[in-house]
């Protein structure tokens, strides 16, 4: 290993998100029932947001694999960047969870 350190860390967030994606369809179910059962909900954009959040979450997971090319080409700054690329989804559907329970 080129730096054990970053290695480690690389390899536990990969398994935290892997880890995320096993009760992922029983949740992407639950949530297509919940944007269909709304009837016109007081904030339709807030939940068409989460449910286009919902619906592409596993590409946030699947990008942050990328992190293991970067690590073998040397660039550790990109490898930990592109590693936690999926908090970018996480952070903005808690901004819409808490948009959205702030205006009700």
């Amino acid at each position: 290993m080129k730096n054990p350190k970053l290695a480690y860390r690389l390899i536990f967030f990969n398994a935290i998100y892997g880890i995320t994606l096993l009760p992922y369809p029983v949740v992407l179910i639950m949530s297509v029932y919940l944007y269909a059962y709304r009837e016109s909900g007081a904030h339709p954009l807030l939940d068409t947001i989460a449910a286009v959040l919902m619906a592409t979450y596993p590409i946030g997971v699947l990008a942050s694999l990328l992190c293991w090319a970067f690590y073998h080409s040397g660039k550790s700054k990109w490898a930990t960047a592109t590693a936690n690329l999926f908090l970018l989804w996480l952070g903005a559907f808690l901004i819409v969870l808490l948009l959205s329970d702030s205006l009700f």
